[in-house]
């Protein structure tokens, strides 16, 4: 595997921080009192049938019935799926996100690749309470009533992928393909939106495996973050290794390559997909994962620390990173979408098994 691959920046990475940081704000909450994980959340664009945009949150995952203070999965109880869906007009303007329902998926769903598109709002894969699935569907608003039509399934089941849409294209690189899988993927697939017709192809697979990591798109190219790689421990149970490096991929040559570059620390499970300003990328929250390796080694901390409230900035041309800001606490799995001039983070996990209902507001630099 090359080191750089054509169209792909290669740069050692700095770490600076910002004088003036953002300031991000509660901006509402999802309707559910819980919270949610792995929540599908889109903007669709203003159209002809739409005079604006319009923003899509469905499905997720959650512990309705957890003790107070579960630490352990029989404390926690059954993790409930979900199906409805929610949107919200004028998503881009300062002030709170009003959530109003509008019916539900055709399945409860969470962990999925998604993406808005002029046609409305694209699922692949995820999962729910019967497993990991294969299903793609495309949804939008029509006359009032929320309508789902089936798309060609992806070629396997897989649940925690990174994604992006690049053009009209719509990219799904890694993840997990069975809930008790002990490794993660490297497959890429391509769906073209323009022919989809044709169904899902199979692109050039990623230099190695990878789930719950993190990507966006960059004059072209697309860059994935982190996320944690599998692996059977002594048990035969899948064991995460956390991942901070940086791969890029180069649709006009079918090439990836391992950026000479990476994040100031690793991180499973951030904003995705990765918003993108000005040529920087947005990397939001996430879990550093020094809990989980404490545990391994026998060293649990008393209590958990949270999930990341680092807001940083990646730009591929320099390779430097920069802390522009902190979340009001900690996520992990949640969706981050740019509407006008700030991005909204939508619910996730803040501890292991707990979430939180807020949509916080991060402002763009004007």
């Amino acid at each position: 595997m090359k080191i750089l691959a054509l169209g792909c920046v290669c740069c050692l990475s700095l770490v600076s921080y910002a004088a003036d940081q953002l300031k991000s704000e509660s901006a509402g909450k999802v309707d559910d009192a819980a919270g949610r994980a792995g929540m599908v959340a889109v903007v669709l664009p203003a159209g002809q049938n739409r005079p604006q945009d319009l923003l899509v949150v469905t499905g997720g995952a959650n512990f309705p019935n957890a003790k107070p203070g579960a630490a352990t999965a029989e404390e926690r109880g059954e993790k409930v799926f979900y199906a409805d869906v929610s949107v919200a007009d004028h998503p881009g303007q300062p002030g709170e996100v009003k959530l109003v329902g509008v019916g539900k998926m055709p399945r409860p769903i969470a962990y999925a690749a998604y993406a808005g598109t002029a046609r409305g709002m694209l699922v692949a894969g995820g999962c729910n309470a019967d497993g990991h699935v294969a299903k793609v569907t495309m949804s939008a608003l029509r006359d009032g009533e929320w309508v789902t039509e089936s798309l060609p399934d992806l070629p396997r089941c897989l649940a925690y992928p990174a994604f992006a849409m690049a053009g009209n294209k719509f990219y799904v690189m890694g993840g997990q393909e069975h809930p008790d899988s002990t490794a993660a993927l490297s497959s890429c697939y391509v769906l073209d939106l323009d022919d989809i017709g044709a169904g899902w192809q199979e692109l050039a697979p990623m230099p190695d495996e990878r789930m719950l990591a993190a990507a966006g798109v960059v004059e072209g190219v697309i860059y994935v973050l982190g996320g944690c790689s599998l692996h059977p421990d002594a048990k035969g149970q899948a064991e995460r290794m956390y991942l901070k490096d940086i791969l890029c991929y180069d649709p006009v040559s079918n090439t990836w390559a391992r950026v000479n570059s990476e994040m100031p620390e690793t991180l499973v499970g951030a904003a995705n997909p990765l918003p993108v300003d000005n040529q920087s990328l947005y990397v939001l929250g996430g879990d550093p994962g020094d809990y989980y390796r404490a545990s391994l080694q026998g060293n649990v901390p008393a209590k958990h620390p949270g999930q990341s409230k680092r807001i940083y900035t990646y730009t591929p041309s320099s390779g430097e990173w920069v802390k522009v800001g902190e979340l009001p606490e900690g996520i992990a799995t949640f969706p981050a979408v740019i509407s006008g001039n700030r991005i909204l983070t939508i619910s996730g996990e803040i501890f292991p098994g707990v979430r939180t209902p807020r949509i916080y507001s991060v402002p763009l630099p004007q």
